[in-house]
């Protein structure tokens, strides 16, 4: 019964996706946004794998953090999600494991993004949720997801990195802010992006920068490997993963907090 209702919803769902209205296409900007988009959700399987398959997912990995030290502190992450209809809505928790560090847990239940250090609830420094609440929004999906939620596109022009030619593509978010995507005019894969998030404690945002690499085909589908992100053009995060798995039923209590708050802080 459970079985035939979610494929009942992502029937529906699918129905809904591909009756929306297709942008007006009135100038050559507008057929070079989208020549980019379409080819782009071509490369990575195309719409209804991006829509059906990518619901939910499971990612397990290495993780490298830098903080400023001669080494970088290394250990496990594992992160899961489930996607709903706006991309500030998605759930997501990420578990991670340092060699020299309890278990820390960061998730976000669709309300509020919550912390636990070996399933003990802590409270997050600001600059650790804001993050987190900023990862929701800019990630490289909500690219590839950009004509089911409606987002407004706009073509950004051509430059080339590492000799390597790019399409720009800036994404105008809801809450006013803006994902900067570089994409390959080669293979259409999404390369970087770049965004900015406000800390409530700090007068300035902080740049980001994420960089992917090592591409493969999971399930018919196209996921980078290697993540690498920077943030004031310093890096601080590099992810390599080893286990990729989309559309997978996840149980969701898993992205709800076990219990009230703590008085501890920690960060990621």
């Amino acid at each position: 019964m459970f079985m035939m209702r979610k494929s009942l919803i992502l029937f529906m769902y699918l129905i809904w996706v591909f009756s929306l209205p297709l942008p007006v296409i009135s100038n050559d900007k507008d057929k070079k946004l989208s020549e980019i988009t379409n080819n782009a959700v071509a490369a990575y399987g195309g719409l209804a794998t991006l829509v059906v398959l990518r619901q939910s997912g499971f990612l397990r990995g290495l993780v490298k953090l830098y903080t400023g030290n001669d080494t970088p502190q290394e250990g496990d992450i594992t992160i899961r999600f489930s996607r709903k209809f706006k991309v500030a809505e998605d759930l997501k928790r990420i578990d991670l494991k340092l060699a020299t560090a309890p278990k820390f847990t960061i998730a976000f239940d669709g309300t509020r993004v919550w912390g636990a250090e070996e399933n003990t609830p802590v409270v997050l420094y600001l600059r650790s949720e804001a993050a987190m609440k900023a990862d929701l929004i800019h990630n490289y999906e909500a690219f590839l997801r950009s004509q089911e939620l409606g987002a407004k596109l706009e073509y950004g022009g051509e430059e080339k990195r590492s000799g390597i030619p790019l399409y720009v593509v800036d994404m105008k978010h809801a809450d006013g802010s803006t994902t900067r995507y570089y994409i390959s005019a080669k293979t259409w894969r999404i390369l970087h992006l770049e965004y900015e998030f406000s800390v409530p404690s700090q007068s300035q945002p902080i740049r980001v920068r994420e960089s992917f690499y090592d591409f493969r085909v999971v399930q018919n589908t196209l996921a980078p490997f290697r993540i690498v992100r920077y943030e004031d053009d310093h890096l601080v995060q590099e992810t390599n993963f080893s286990e990729v798995t989309f559309g997978v039923q996840v149980d969701k209590s898993i992205f709800e907090p076990s219990g009230g708050s703590g008085a501890s802080k920690v960060t990621l």
